[in-house]
């Protein structure tokens, strides 16, 4: 089973950028289709067929009755307005990619869109189908499978370098001072007359040698060291409770019943881009 996504972009440009991230991310060309108001390009291909009507191509997603002409209506008026309408089939197991991605570039509110033209609040934005050329319907399926995913939230821990502190041990030097009182010793000679009649003793003229040794004093610096401060370096590790938040997703389904309509048409569902 595929499903057709259908979004309807304003902006050329970020139409062209939806396509070129489907693309990336491994949906087929062939899968993607821009429709503008003067045709139709697959993926990213910016040559544009000659213009074209595109009636026949939504009825092979809403059928030809004339209670889907509403659908049909908007998407047509979108188009003479120079929206572009892209349109991606895709598998089950990617269509949440899909829709993602598509509305990562802002496509316009279909409600709002559907308001402005009709008056009414109609959501045709997806629709299931089988593989459909344009004039076919598809065949009624007896049955089939979707899986529906849910996720959990899981919290770790990782440790995370807020910063490193370090202490490092250098020299500083501080000019000093002291003040000390030094002796210098100094020899002068006189030479005086004597006048008193002095006597001469038995050593006169005899040789005498007098010797005085002059000294001086000078400063000796020496230093003594002493443990004055100690610095203790440490680490302490305190606990915090921290909240986490955030939001998982889970894909649920919802049921409609519709009347009847002709063997082989396809009815829109609700889901929104």
């Amino acid at each position: 089973m595929t499903e057709t996504i259908i979004a309807i972009f304003d902006s050329p440009e970020h139409a062209a950028l939806a396509v070129r991230d489907l693309e990336d991310a491994g949906v087929p060309s062939a899968a993607i289709t821009q429709h503008t108001k003067g045709g139709y390009t697959t993926g990213s291909d910016m040559t544009t067929p000659s213009s074209t009507r595109e009636q026949g191509f939504w009825a092979s997603l809403f059928g030809s009755s004339p209670e889907h002409d509403h659908e049909t209506s908007v998407y047509d008026s979108s188009l003479e307005a120079g929206s572009t309408v892209v349109t991606v089939q895709a598998s089950e197991q990617h269509l949440t990619q899909v829709t993602d991605i598509l509305e990562r570039h802002n496509p316009i509110d279909i409600d709002e869109r559907v308001a402005t033209y009709s008056g009414s609040q109609t959501t045709t934005t997806r629709t299931t189908e089988a593989p459909l050329a344009a004039g076919t319907t598809a065949a009624p399926s007896d049955g089939g499978t979707i899986q529906l995913s849910e996720e959990e939230l899981v919290v770790g821990k990782r440790a995370i370098n807020r910063g490193t502190t370090r202490v490092r041990r250098f020299v500083v030097e501080t000019p000093v001072e002291e003040h000390i009182t030094l002796r210098d010793e100094t020899v002068s000679v006189q030479r005086r007359p004597v006048s008193d009649a002095r006597p001469v003793s038995d050593a006169a003229f005899t040789d005498k040698v007098v010797e005085i040794t002059e000294t001086d004093e000078q400063a000796v610096v020496s230093k003594t060291a002493r443990v004055k401060e100690e610095v203790v370096i440490r680490k302490d590790a305190t606990e915090r409770v921290e909240t986490v938040r955030d939001t998982v997703r889970r894909e649920d389904v919802e049921i409609t019943k519709e009347g009847g309509t002709a063997a082989g048409t396809v009815n829109p569902t609700t889901p929104k881009v």
